[in-house]
C-alpha cells in the first residue's frame, strides 16, 4: 500500500484535548519497560549528567514516563505544536501543584525538529536518550526524522523510536480504523487511521538507516501495529 501523508502538525484544540485524554497507558508502559531493559541488559545507569529528549512530545505522555522513571535526570519534551505544549505544561504544572516533587526536572520546548541544533542545549548535560512515540510516521519525509537524530546524536548517545507500521493494504487499515473505534471516539479513529496509512514500513526505515551509513540501530516490529527503531546513530 502507497504512503499518503498526513499534515505534520496537530494543532486543533480538539485533536489536543482528544489526545490528552485518551488511554494509551499500556503501550506507553511497554515502551519504556523495553529502554529500561536495554539499559539494564547494557549495564547503562542515568545521572542527573545526562539529558532525555522526547520528540514529539504531543500532551507529554512518555516525557512524564520518563521523568517518572528517572527523577534526577533532565527531560526536555519537544513538539512544533504550540497547542501540544500549553496542554504538556498545563499538566505538569498541575502535577507540580499537587506534589512538589514530581517533574522539577521536566521541561517543553516549542520547536520545529528541522530547528534543532545539539549547541542550543547547552554542553552541562550529555544528550544520553533520543526517544519518541508515534512521531515518524507525522514527517513528510522520513529524511527529515533521520537528518535531526543525526545532528543530535554523539556517539554515545542512544535512540529509541515506537511508530505505527503501515498495514499490507486498505482492508487491514480499514480492520484497525474499526478496532480503534470501539475504544476511542471519531476525532481519534480518523486521526488513527490517516496515521496508519502516513506510516512507514520497516523496509522504508532500513533502507534509511543503510543510506545514512549507520552500523548500531535495528527495527524491530512490536506486536501487529508498531514498530521500534533503536540503537546508536
Amino acid at each position: 500500500m502507497k504512503r499518503e501523508a498526513e499534515p505534520e502538525l496537530m494543532i486543533s484544540r480538539e485533536q489536543v484535548i482528544a489526545y490528552a485524554n485518551a488511554d494509551f497507558s499500556q503501550g506507553e508502559k511497554d515502551f519504556i519497560e523495553f529502554i529500561k531493559n536495554y539499559l539494564k541488559v547494557n549495564k547503562i545507569k542515568l545521572s542527573d549528567n545526562d539529558l532525555i529528549i522526547d520528540l514529539g512530545c504531543g500532551p507529554g505522555n512518555i516525557s512524564e514516563r520518563l521523568s517518572n522513571e528517572w527523577p534526577d535526570v533532565n527531560v526536555i519534551g519537544i513538539d512544533g505544536s504550540r497547542e501540544m505544549i500549553k496542554e504538556a505544561e498545563s499538566r505538569r504544572n498541575l502535577k507540580r501543584k499537587l506534589n512538589s516533587k514530581k517533574f522539577i526536572k521536566l521541561n517543553y520546548i516549542c520547536d520545529d525538529i528541522k530547528n534543532l541544533k545539539l549547541d542550543q542545549f547547552g554542553s552541562k548535560q550529555k544528550i544520553s536518550l533520543i526517544v519518541s512515540n508515534s512521531f515518524i510516521h507525522h514527517l513528510t519525509c522520513i529524511d527529515q526524522f533521520f537528518k535531526c537524530i543525526l545532528d543530535l546524536s554523539s556517539n554515545e548517545t542512544l535512540n529509541f523510536h515506537k511508530d505505527l507500521k503501515r498495514p499490507l493494504n486498505h482492508q487491514e487499515a480499514f480492520a484497525l480504523k474499526f478496532k480503534s473505534s470501539q475504544k476511542y471516539n471519531d476525532v481519534l479513529t480518523n486521526d488513527y487511521y490517516a496515521s496508519l496509512l502516513a506510516s512507514y514500513t520497516a523496509i522504508e526505515i532500513e533502507k534509511q538507516i543503510l543510506q545514512n551509513s549507520i552500523t548500531s540501530m535495528d527495527v524491530i516490529e512490536d506486536g501487529e501495529q508498531y514498530l521500534i527503531v533503536y540503537g546508536k546513530v
